[in-house]
């Protein structure tokens, strides 16, 4: 990455907003602000070049200004990442529906088979272990043609992108130490 980023990474009140800061000191030309969700500021958008929409509890049903952080990036074109709960938002925004694990996936390290390489999984191995933690996710039925899937893991969603927009999401989080290309996937996006 050689041009600068500055990102606004909004906190879903989830204590990975801040294993994700860690990841982000760690990448060069990197600038980042952290706010809450409940006290963003949409105009704040204008200020940054990429948008990460963190994990939280809960699902975006609970959290309303994410659907205007991702109508204001879909407008702007502006380069916008979900993980976790904010990959369930990006999703649901365009119509996707969530589904209740019958399981909940906390602290585990799957496999996820990537299925369409894109600019955030650009350069990165067809599968490789990620670090999940969550009891929601994305059904694949009647997923909305506005979107893509590009990666699974044991038949179910674990990335997505807009076809027309830098938009992406990943259920999975690239800040746990149970994945092992974290670093690179944030380089990726950071690079859009």
């Amino acid at each position: 990455m050689t041009q600068q980023a500055n990102i606004l990474l909004i906190d879903n009140n989830d204590s990975f907003t801040f294993n994700i800061v860690d990841l982000l000191r760690g990448i060069e030309n990197c600038n980042f602000q952290v706010i809450n969700s409940e006290e963003l500021d949409l105009h704040d958008l204008d200020l940054f070049t990429h948008v990460i929409i963190s994990p939280g509890p809960m699902t975006p049903a609970d959290y309303p200004v994410l659907e205007n952080v991702i109508s204001y990036c879909l407008k702007n074109r502006k380069p916008l990442l979900g993980i976790c709960l904010g990959h369930q938002a990006i999703g649901t925004y365009f119509g996707a529906k969530l589904t209740r694990l019958d399981q909940v996936i906390h602290g585990q390290q799957h496999t996820i088979e990537v299925t369409q390489k894109n600019n955030l999984l650009d350069s990165l191995p067809n599968s490789f272990p990620v670090g999940l933690y969550h009891s929601w996710v994305l059904s694949t039925v009647n997923f909305p043609e506005e979107l893509e899937i590009t990666a699974y893991s044991k038949e179910l969603i674990m990335a997505i992108q807009h076809k027309t927009s830098p938009i992406y999401g990943i259920q999975f989080h690239p800040e746990s130490f149970l994945t092992s290309r974290g670093k690179k996937i944030l380089i990726n996006f950071l690079s859009l």
